[in-house]
């Protein structure tokens, strides 16, 4: 077994059966994923960056609160003290936003994402502390079948912690201790933009042109040929000597050869690049600034569906792991955690506005919560609630239709009444 010290090159390997339970240090460079794209050389690819950091600001950008219970719905329970945790602070070093976003980004590339869980005296949960995923290992003991954490703190210090101390928040898995990495499993689609990014980089740093044949009618020495080479790279290679007029000499000639970029369909290897990174992690391309399919028609749809489709299961994923460790069982009837989503579904002010005009007809919104929708605050009268006056409930509609009936029948007699007097 391995660990690695976050953020430095010192690794601790452990084997049972020949150090008898003890860490031994060593300097072996970081281990990179597939043998060529780590998870840090993959942040490096814009797209993924893109995709981690929407997904890291969405999550860490939603009011994370925790709410209580009672007969008549449910209320901030401000409170308690797990709402400061969640929503102000989770540790004294780090703001609620903070903490989330390095925990989503840490989801979306490593597969998992761990905070331990320190506890007060009462065991209720007072700080939550991120550890680096390459240093946590999720394990099943063999004997007993429970889950623990054998980990790395970022002092060096090896902790073994038991499945209740880790806020463990997994992506896709199958063997339901991890989740899988997404770097690792589309390690050669990485590798491959990598590859895309570093030929355009050496394409545009030696003049962005293929390269050519210089051709002498004699023969050179080597000596010859290496001053002439040099002396033609030093003046004519580079962006910054691209378009220069070349001056030759003793009857050269200058011939290019290499197939250029465009008929190498480059650019377009590189927007599919995009494409293909946006699918994986489950993003619409123009939310990564691809906006070559992206329409004012079908954004706003778009982003609809990438809050219920995307963001909604990453925040299921989130209230799950957290009422399962941080809400004590005599507690879990009693309060919810909940993400407020509400701005990432809202739509344009007059699709907003017809909404609210639909619950104020029908009596099921009054005007004080259509302002606190809108951030503004109540107004007197505003709990008044409106229903229309054709519409009644279906426990009153069938005595409503028998009066109706036998007030016909009345009039109908009174009909009859009058033309016989006459």
């Amino acid at each position: 077994m391995e660990l690695r010290i976050p953020f430095t090159n010192l690794s601790l390997r452990m084997d049972l059966g020949k150090t008898d339970g003890k860490w031994l240090c060593s300097e072996a460079p970081m281990p990179l994923i597939s043998g060529k794209v780590s998870a840090e050389k993959a942040l490096s690819i814009d797209a993924v960056f893109a995709c981690v950091n929407l997904y890291a600001r969405t999550v860490a950008s939603m009011p994370l609160i925790l709410y209580r219970k009672g007969p008549e719905g449910k209320e901030r329970a401000t409170d308690h003290p797990l709402y400061y945790l969640l929503h102000n602070s989770p540790n004294p070093n780090m703001t609620s936003y903070n903490f989330r976003s390095i925990m989503e980004a840490s989801l979306k590339l490593h597969g998992n994402a761990f905070a331990w869980i320190e506890f007060d005296k009462d065991w209720q949960a007072k700080a939550l502390w991120p550890l680096h995923p390459d240093s946590v290992f999720p394990q099943r003991s063999l004997k007993t079948g429970e889950l623990f954490y054998d980990a790395v703190l970022y002092d060096g210090s090896h902790r073994v912690f038991r499945a209740y101390e880790m806020l463990h928040i997994p992506g896709l898995g199958f063997d339901g201790i991890a989740g899988k990495s997404v770097i690792r499993m589309f390690a050669e689609t990485m590798g491959l933009s990598l590859d895309l990014k570093n030929y355009g980089r050496k394409f545009f740093k030696n003049g962005a042109r293929p390269s050519g044949v210089l051709m002498h009618p004699e023969s050179l020495s080597e000596e010859a040929q290496k001053r002439l080479e040099r002396k033609f790279d030093q003046r004519y290679s580079g962006v910054e000597n691209t378009g220069k007029t070349i001056l030759l000499e003793e009857g050269m000639k200058y011939e290019q050869i290499g197939v250029p970029p465009e008929e190498a369909q480059f650019l377009e290897s590189r927007k599919y690049s995009v494409t293909e990174i946006a699918r994986i992690f489950g993003v619409p391309p123009h939310m990564i600034a691809d906006l070559e399919h992206a329409t004012f028609s079908n954004i706003e749809s778009q982003d609809i569906n990438f809050a219920k489709h995307s963001i909604m299961p990453e925040c299921v994923n989130w209230e799950q792991e957290l009422m399962r460790k941080l809400i004590r069982d005599d507690e879990h009837d009693r309060y919810e955690i909940e993400f407020v989503m509400d701005g990432l579904v809202r739509g344009d002010i007059e699709s907003r506005y017809k909404a609210y005009a639909i619950g104020r007809q029908w009596g099921f919104l009054n005007a004080n919560d259509i302002r606190a929708k809108e951030n503004m605050n109540s107004v007197d009268g505003g709990e008044t609630i409106y229903v229309p006056l054709n519409m009644i409930g279906s426990d009153l509609a069938a005595p409503y239709w028998q009066a109706r009936i036998k007030a016909y029948e009345m009039q109908g007699k009174e009909v009859k009444n009058n033309a016989g007097e006459k």
